[in-house]
């Protein structure tokens, strides 16, 4: 984990000046205006003790809001898939849930880095063996250091090195309880 934030730390620290800034950002470097992002994520390490350590989780998802002096708030959506290996060793994509939530971001270093927190529920989109489709629960989505780059005066790429989420579709009975370490990429568009 250490290795990690020296590797973050290094890259804020040696990132040049960007050749290209945003329409939405002021000489002050605070970013302001709508936005949306499309972003992809992917979460390789399981916490779980009785899973593998890989935990074949992806997914992607929307996010669009409003900046005021380079603090926001967003609308959150997204598809999290997962990975379920059968017993004789075959592999199946399973639709997981969907999570809509409602999120604040900061956005600092003369707008090079983010971070953010989101909240709210989480559906299940499949038939489980203990729960239908549609059981409502909760997810969280916790992301400290993300690192932006202008790459035209309108459009930002963004890289999110490690999140933290918690998507919970089924909270009764036999909760349905997912930790996930995320990375996440995504293409912000600024108006």
């Amino acid at each position: 984990m250490h290795r990690l934030l020296a590797v973050v730390i290094f890259m804020v620290a040696a990132a040049p000046a960007s050749a290209v800034q945003l329409k939405a950002q002021g000489e002050d470097g605070k970013i302001r205006g709508w936005f949306a992002q499309f972003e992809g994520s992917m979460a390789l390490i399981s916490a779980a003790e009785d899973k593998s350590l890989l935990a074949g989780r992806f997914g992607y998802g929307l996010n669009g809001g409003y900046r005021w002096s380079s603090v926001g708030l967003f609308l959150h959506m997204e598809h999290n898939m997962w990975l379920s290996t059968a017993g004789d060793g075959t592999a199946d994509v399973v639709s997981g849930a969907v999570n809509i939530g409602v999120g604040g971001e900061y956005i600092f270093a003369k707008g090079f880095v983010r971070t953010s927190l989101a909240v709210g529920p989480s559906i299940l989109v499949f038939d489980a063996a203990l729960d239908e489709k549609g059981e409502v629960g909760f997810f969280l989505d916790a992301r400290t250091i993300g690192l932006r780059w202008a790459i035209h005066e309108h459009m930002v790429l963004g890289l999110d090195p490690l999140t933290f989420a918690i998507v919970m579709p089924v909270t009764s009975g036999i909760p349905i309880l997912e930790v996930q370490y995320r990375t996440s990429m995504y293409l912000e568009g600024a108006f």
